[in-house]
């Protein structure tokens, strides 16, 4: 039977295992480390284990077994393993000597007992047997040449004691923490050497050191350990020598002969266990013939220096241009010698190298001229060289790309209290930075005696200028920036590296869309702040202005010194407006800013989620356009274009402007018409039929229509081709003369009474029966080239020039002659017209007007500098809002001029749209408020007042209709015109858009078609045209009207 050796395991013998000694160690017990109750044994369970077997333990180191303790089966322990424990005083016979360790069962049902295979345990301390070193293939004995660290090794395991097939095997090449430690890992598959790669990073730290090599095995649970192979790599020194001697006249390992006079000094000592009466022996070059030995007794004196000993300068000359060793040995008791390190001496007349000069200043290989003050230049060290002494002399060279940045330092005397310290030497700041980025080479040499001794290595640095580094911002991610993302705008961060300095002053700059969209600031760089990080905010509203633009950013510094100032390369940011997601449904009518009286209209577009109903922000742009708008509102000033709005999941298109509408500035019903732009591109009227009413057949067949216009009673149609036509009453331009032969018209627009026309050339062309109001353009206007808008009062128009200057033609009281005042300014950007007068914006958010009602702006609206918007005009007032969304108003008391406190105090007006005598603004809330002449809607019935959902406003002549979310539509006013959608409510369903023309409104539906109301005869019974405007106009733009608008000549 054999035994089983704890330390390496073992096999199963017949049916039972061995036991186990759960408090071995190493395949020991030491009986001093037990505890009370002494050492645990476990007898794992058997096969057959049964209750009634009986299980007697034994020891036997030789002499017999001796029974150490046993065990009944019991019905509860069957099937377990049983726990064995032996006193300590019963281990302790033992001490010393290894026993081995069985267990019998003895069954109970009588039949023969059963021995288990032995454990072999020794009781004691027993020292640990590691497993067999590893070696290296390529190394010779312990030692590795060092051009072997270049290539890699090999390390071969041996088969090791026990090595079984499934054994973990670990290299470890170095120890844990080292710079170089290096693992590796293998699986026994058969009993043979294992060999590892070790590759050349492993190899490269332990150049010229010792590199230790070892292993161990894993086996379960056990982990066996090796011994440890000690590889010298290149000039490693063994083991045990004794410290290295030195060479008084050696620098960095060279030996001038010629330097030398009669002799040189070797330095032997102090070493370790150096006594009084040492006797040394010394060996220069191998010693005689060609060499030199000697023997010297060490004295008390030399127990704390370095003991001398003289080498003739004929036996150092005798290995000139060649390398070799000098060493010692100390006689020990026994008689023996105990070797010290050899140092190696190259003896040569050639200079000694030394370690270049360094530049603390840079990094990297960079000198960064910021750095330097110009006051100091840039400072070199030179460090301490092997053999320094005083007297010796040092010169420093700086050896620019650009000779005339060379520079050689007065000669330096080495001076007792130098050595052995680093030496500082100045550069002269103009020569240091001379000729902008260049190379430089610096180095220095040191003579002794008029020889050149040392010649340094070489510092070799790019002298530049570093350029800043460019900005960071917080909120960007990438090279986008979302201004939403920017509550407290974006904080811009100018890097350390920028190097800032107290006093220094740093310009930044945002350069976007120009105007509002640009940012500029200037900041003097304070003590705290010096050396560390800046930052600037810019505003969020300055991001907003340059949404849909890239934006460069960057700073300059003007240093406090005086040196040249640096400019950061800039960063380009993306301005973007990320869109809500979900599908959309968008409410409101495009803009009818070419029909007479349009500046009561509404000019707003509105979007929200088509499932929860909540407002949403998407992207808005033209159809000929590539820069998209983020907004929930879109204010509609091309209306001519088809509208593109999308979100993350969702878009569409909208049509152009497709309802036109006119009347009279009268109380008289049944005298106003509409018409329908179709998606086809021809149109459809209907109402009264001396007002344009019914379209000359000749007219119906034309189908490129890109816009309509009216007067009071007429209408005209801009073409795709840039012609125009028109019909109606002859009395208000309904006639198109016949040398008004226009090719090249880009808008119509028309008051009470004629057409403006609005060429490309920015030239303006009327037609119409009534010179008082506009016809013909005053010579000195119709020369004009440069006009970019027109507009319309009741009898005049105005035009806004390229310049930013306004002129205006038409019946003079009423607002047909611009004051001189107002003529002379060059900042409009806008213009209104009511009936009598003129409105003007200001680029520095004031208003100005002339004319009748409404003509004079009171001081306490003129002196505002917060105008945002020219909102709306009734026929005698008008009213603006601030870019505080508040609403002020001012004109005819009875028009709406005037807005009650209540309503003035409101700050979230969004937009404001008019009748003839009321004004009504659209709240933020979803709730609308009215004022002016009640009887012409100016005041809203309380069920209408509590709706908050309300997303739309229009108005005809004497009445106001609101689109709510949801669809549906509420109205109030004088019921005759639009007041009452009693007949019509049931139709009222799924709503998107509202138009009007004085009489009449028309709801857009969302899915296409109308619903009308009002006076019958003037479009409120929109019958006769149903069947062709439910199948050929929609909200929603098609192909074909898409198609159409781009096409045109002067989309």
């Amino acid at each position: 039977m054999a035994e089983q050796d704890i330390g390496l395991g073992g096999l199963a013998i017949g049916n039972l295992v061995a036991p186990q000694a759960n408090d071995a160690a190493n395949g020991a017990i030491d009986p001093a480390k037990l505890g009370t109750r002494g050492a645990s044994f476990t007898i794992p369970v058997y096969p057959g284990m049964a209750a009634d077997d009986y299980v007697e333990f034994f020891f036997d180191d030789g002499s017999g077994n001796t029974l150490m303790g046993d065990a009944d089966v019991s019905t509860n322990t069957a099937g377990k393993p049983l726990p064995i424990w032996v006193t300590k005083a019963n281990l302790s016979a033992y001490l010393d000597k290894t026993v081995k360790v069985t267990y019998t069962v003895n069954p109970g049902d009588g039949s023969a007992p059963v021995t288990s295979p032995p454990l072999s345990l020794y009781i004691g301390v027993k020292k640990e047997t590691k497993l067999k070193a590893p070696t290296v293939d390529e190394a010779v004995g312990d030692h590795l040449e060092s051009e072997f660290v270049d290539f890699g090794v090999r390390a071969r395991i041996p088969i090791y004691d026990g090595m079984a097939i499934g054994d973990m095997v670990n290299l470890a090449v170095g120890k844990s923490g080292d710079a170089g430690f290096y693992q590796d890992s293998i699986k026994v598959r058969a009993v043979r050497a294992v060999t590892f790669s070790i590759p050349p990073e492993a190899l490269a730290s332990f150049d010229d050191k010792t590199m230790p090599v070892s292993y161990n095995v894993v086996r379960g649970a056990q982990t066996f350990s090796s011994e440890t192979f000690k590889m010298r790599i290149g000039d490693a020194q063994e083991e045990g020598l004794l410290e290295m001697p030195a060479m008084a006249d050696a620098i960095g390992g060279v030996l001038n002969p010629t330097l030398l006079g009669a002799a040189t000094t070797a330095l032997i000592g102090p070493y370790t266990g150096l006594e009084s009466g040492d006797y040394v022996h010394v060996v220069w070059g191998g010693g005689p013939p060609k060499g030199f030995e000697t023997t010297e007794q060490i004295s008390s004196r030399y127990l704390t220096e370095p003991f001398p000993v003289r080498i003739p300068a004929d036996k150092i000359a005798a290995f000139t241009d060649s390398t070799t060793d000098l060493y010692y040995e100390k006689e020990m008791p026994d008689g023996s010698w105990q070797k010290s390190q050899s140092l190696k001496v190259q003896v040569s007349q050639a200079s000694a190298t030394a370690d270049p000069p360094s530049v603390p200043l840079s990094s990297a290989g960079q000198l960064d001229t910021r750095d330097l003050d110009p006051l100091k230049g840039a400072e070199v060290i030179v460090p301490p060289y092997a053999g320094m002494r005083a007297g010796d002399t040092i010169v420093l060279k700086w050896d620019n790309e650009d000779d005339t940045g060379d520079y050689t330092s007065p000669a330096y005397l080495v001076k007792p209290a130098d050595v052995p310290n680093p030496l500082s030497f100045q550069v002269p700041y103009l020569l240091a930075t001379r000729g902008g980025e260049k190379s430089v080479v610096t180095s220095y040499e040191v003579q002794r005696g008029g020889a050149t001794i040392v010649k340094s290595g070489e510092q070799k640095l790019l002298v530049r200028q570093v350029l800043p580094t460019a900005v960071t911002i917080t909120e960007a991610k990438e090279d986008e920036i979302n201004p939403d993302d920017c509550r407290t705008g974006a904080h811009v961060q100018l890097p350390s590296s920028a190097k800032f300095r107290a006093n220094d002053k740093v310009t930044f700059h945002w350069e976007g869309e120009g105007g509002a969209g640009n940012y500029t600031t200037t900041v003097t760089v304070s003590p705290e702040q010096a050396g560390g990080a800046l930052e600037i905010v810019v505003p969020q509203a300055t991001l907003k202005a340059g949404v849909n633009h890239s934006a460069s950013v960057g700073y300059t510094i003007t240093r406090a010194n005086g040196t040249p100032d640096e400019t950061a390369p800039p960063s380009i940011f993306d301005v973007i407006a990320v869109p809500s997601s979900g599908m959309l449904r968008v409410f409101g009518a495009r803009n009818n800013s070419a029909i007479y009286r349009s500046s009561s209209v509404p000019q707003y577009l509105s979007v929200f989620h088509l499932v929860s109903g909540e407002p949403i922000k998407a992207q808005w742009r033209y159809e000929d356009e590539t820069d998209w708008v983020l907004g929930h509102r879109f204010k509609d000033t091309r209306p001519w274009m088809p509208l593109k709005v999308r979100t993350q999941d969702d878009s569409a298109t909208f049509n152009p402007v497709n309802i036109a509408g006119n009347g009279p500035d009268t109380t008289t019903r049944g005298t106003s018409s509409l018409i329908a732009l179709l998606n086809r591109g021809s149109v459809a009227g209907f109402g009264a039929s001396g007002s344009g009413g019914v379209v000359p057949s000749t007219l119906l067949t034309i189908d490129d229509v890109v816009e309509t216009s009216s007067t009071s009673a007429a209408y005209a149609l801009r073409r795709a081709n840039g012609r125009i036509t028109a019909w109606g009453s002859s009395g208000t331009g309904g006639v198109l003369p016949e040398n008004l032969n226009v090719t090249d018209a880009v808008r119509i627009v028309g008051n009470g009474w004629n057409f403006a026309v609005l060429r490309a050339n920015g030239q303006v062309m009327t037609w119409g029966p009534t010179p008082t109001a506009g016809v013909p353009v005053p010579a000195p206007i119709a020369t004009l080239n440069d006009i970019k808008s027109v507009w319309a009062s009741g009898h005049a128009f105005a035009a806004l020039r390229k310049t930013g200057q306004v002129v205006a033609w038409g019946t003079a009281t009423t607002a047909g002659a611009v004051p001189k005042d107002i003529g002379d300014l060059i900042d409009i950007v806008d213009v209104r017209g009511n009936y009598t007068a003129f409105a003007a914006l200001r680029k520095n958010h004031t208003v100005v007007a002339w004319g009748a009602d409404g003509g004079v702006v009171p001081s306490a609206i003129a002196s505002r500098g917060d105008i945002m918007e020219l909102a709306s005009a009734s026929a005698r007032a008008f009213a603006v809002r601030t870019l505080g969304n508040q609403v002020l108003a001012w004109g005819l008391a009875t028009h709406g001029g005037t807005v009650p406190q209540e309503i003035s105090d409101m700050s979230d007006l969004l937009e404001i749209v008019a009748t003839w005598g009321a004004f009504c603004g659209l709240r933020g809330n979803g709730h609308v408020v009215a004022w002016g002449n009640a009887n012409q809607g100016g005041a809203v019935p309380a069920p209408i007042a509590m709706l908050d959902d309300i997303v739309h406003v229009c108005g005809t002549g004497a009445a106001f209709a609101a689109l709510r979310k949801d669809g549906t539509v509420v109205a109030w006013g004088d019921a005759q015109v639009g007041g009452d959608i009693t007949s019509v409510k049931g139709q009222l369903v799924d709503i998107a858009a509202l138009h009007a023309n004085s009489e009449v409104f028309v709801a857009v539906k969302r899915t296409g078609g109308v619903v009308t109301w009002g006076v019958p005869a003037s479009g409120g019974d929109s019958t006769s045209v149903k069947a062709l405007l439910d199948t050929n106009l929609t909200y929603r733009a098609t192909s074909e009207s898409r198609g159409r608008v781009l096409s045109g000549l002067y989309a």
